[in-house]
């Protein structure tokens, strides 16, 4: 029996903040496990559509379904859960500045009363070292790379045990040695732990081996793609020049 989706949007319109919509509305029905790549030559849109796809800024129309709920519907308590169910981090994500990466990681998880402080720890400590967040972990964010403090906030987020993860440009704050092992640990996330991954990326090749979903998007036009040979046998110039550049 197939997964009940986690993230069904319908006749989504997307404002792109900027005062004007996206001419084409959204329809994606996404479950857990499936990795949704957002490509494009504009990085504003893409990220007002991630945005929009996990509840963070409403749509101009349509309906948004995450876990089954209408967000529309939502009250303050519900939003709550909605925000640790669906996990959104983009490349300049605060960290707490007063606390280490452990205290990171354990602190949202206590408040969330997600299991004991000592299980807690234990959890966070092996999250740190499977996500591959570095050595001096004890110091304070500010005196640690840009590198560390993104992947503390994606740890944070993941300690909150989400139903999906919606990333905004994951692999932007890393250094080219750590692209490859970072993908792989997205990679599992997706597949071990059966977390819906919602990706905007410039890494075509990511995005064309992986995704189970495309969604192109660019000043002109959104098109969506339910596999990666449907946009690679796409016949429109734009997304043509857009592959490859």
């Amino acid at each position: 029996m197939a997964n009940a989706p986690l993230m069904v949007g319908e006749q989504l319109l997307i404002n792109n903040g900027e005062g004007t919509k996206i001419a084409a509305p959204l329809n994606l029905s996404a479950s857990a496990g499936n990795i949704v790549s957002i490509i494009g030559p504009d990085h504003d849109r893409k990220s007002c559509c991630l945005q929009t796809l996990g509840g963070i800024i409403e749509a101009e129309s349509g309906h948004l379904y995450l876990a089954g709920k209408d967000v529309m519907q939502h009250n303050k308590a519900q939003w709550v859960t909605t925000r640790t169910q669906f996990g959104y981090v983009h490349t300049d994500t605060a960290v707490l500045s007063a606390a280490n990466a452990l205290q990171n990681l354990m602190l949202p998880a206590m408040y969330h009363k997600t299991g004991e402080a000592s299980e807690i720890s234990e959890r966070a400590r092996r999250l740190l070292l499977d996500i591959d967040a570095g050595d001096n972990l004890e110091l304070l964010p500010a005196h640690l790379k840009k590198e560390q403090r993104y992947k503390i906030a994606v740890a944070r987020a993941l300690m909150l045990e989400p139903l999906a993860l919606l990333l905004d440009e994951p692999f932007a704050a890393l250094e080219m040695s750590s692209v490859r092992p970072f993908k792989q640990f997205l990679l599992r996330q997706a597949s071990a732990a059966q977390r819906l991954l919602v990706i905007v990326t410039h890494d075509i090749e990511f995005a064309l081996q992986y995704s189970d979903q495309i969604i192109y998007l660019s000043q002109q036009q959104l098109l969506q793609f339910d596999h990666q040979h449907r946009i690679q046998d796409c016949d429109d110039p734009e997304v043509r020049d857009y592959l490859t550049i």
